[in-house]
């Protein structure tokens, strides 16, 4: 079973996608959506309920597009719910009370807050409500399942490509971050830091600054730290919005510092294009839309479910913009997407 059979490569999302979250510090030994039984058509209409962090990013867009997938494959309907910033928790976890208190089937959720949104999840655990976690789970982790990218795991091997490719083992970082209470938000900047103790002669340059998802807000940040830090080398921004503050930023100052960052849009690839983003992690998301229903589905049918799944990434580069391999990985984000030529 392979969503965008046409859009995608032949050979399949996850055999494109060649480097593979492996389990790190963040998650115990995960399995891979293989381990998902592939759903028989239920003869009942489910109707599922997806709650993101945000509406704000094409990141929880693929997301989307992936559960409607499944769903009409399988006979299920999905509801899409976002608060419109990714800090409106008390809107989100209105948004799953809301969803056990209207009987939603099954919950497919992407945690603002590791601990807030526990209390809501056992609510729809106690109603009977399967729930799937994905990209940000709980801690613990209480749902039926979680589907994620090993956030330290890829930020660790996107931080020693950085140190080894970009930096020769030596020099000077800083972290963009897009907020400290999500889990990504907390496993990233960790990860990274973590592949680059490895190098004695790179340092990290001042405390981890959050953009609160706010490209303007990173733009601001980024336009400070190139300022403060005249020989600094590198700028990691943990996710979409946290990479495009300061590629804007090094744009406007014609700097040479390169910037790294977390998933895409067409924007961050435009950059990852004129080189001004040197790298960037791209994950799964709308494999973790497609196989968050197929898990309920199981788990409406009986089915025992991993507590974790590992989805894959990509380490997309300038160097290999143009190849298969990151077509389909960024068709992932953009399923439209032509690569140039």
């Amino acid at each position: 079973m392979k969503p965008r059979h046409q859009t995608l490569a032949a050979a399949g999302t996850l055999a494109l996608l060649a480097i593979i979250a492996a389990p790190r510090a963040d998650a115990a030994p995960a399995a891979t959506v293989a381990a998902l039984p592939i759903p028989v058509r239920p003869a009942k209409h489910y109707h599922f309920e997806l709650i993101t962090k945000s509406n704000a990013s094409p990141y929880w867009l693929a997301v989307r597009d992936g559960a409607d997938a499944a769903a009409k494959k399988f006979g299920a309907s999905v509801s899409f719910e976002a608060p419109a910033s990714g800090l409106d928790l008390a809107g989100q976890i209105g948004m799953v009370n809301n969803a056990v208190t209207a009987g939603t089937d099954g919950l497919i959720l992407a945690a603002q807050n590791p601990q807030a949104l526990l209390k809501p999840v056992k609510s729809a655990l106690d109603h009977h409500i399967p729930v799937v976690t994905v990209d940000s789970g709980l801690t613990p982790n209480i749902a039926d399942c979680f589907l994620a990218t090993s956030n330290i795991g890829a930020a660790a091997a996107l931080a020693k490509y950085t140190a080894t490719d970009l930096m020769h083992g030596k020099g000077q970082y800083a972290i963009v971050d897009f907020n400290h209470t999500a889990s990504t938000g907390i496993a990233r900047p960790r990860g990274f830091m973590l592949g680059m103790k490895s190098f004695s002669g790179i340092k990290r340059m001042g405390p981890i600054q959050y953009s609160q998802n706010d490209v303007s807000t990173g733009l601001r940040i980024a336009t400070t730290m190139l300022t403060q830090y005249p020989k600094l080398d590198v700028i990691f921004g943990a996710n979409d919005r946290a990479a495009l503050g300061p590629a804007e930023a090094v744009q406007r100052a014609h700097s040479k510092v390169k910037v790294v960052g977390f998933d895409a849009d067409l924007g961050e690839i435009a950059y990852v294009k004129s080189g001004v983003i040197q790298a960037s992690i791209l994950q799964s998301p709308y494999d973790m839309g497609y196989y968050a229903v197929v898990a309920l589905l199981d788990k409406l049918a009986g089915k025992s479910l991993p507590k974790r799944i590992a989805t894959p990434y990509f380490l997309l580069t300038p160097k290999n913009l143009d190849t298969a391999k990151a077509t389909a990985a960024i068709r992932q984000y953009a399923p439209n997407y032509q690569p140039a030529g």
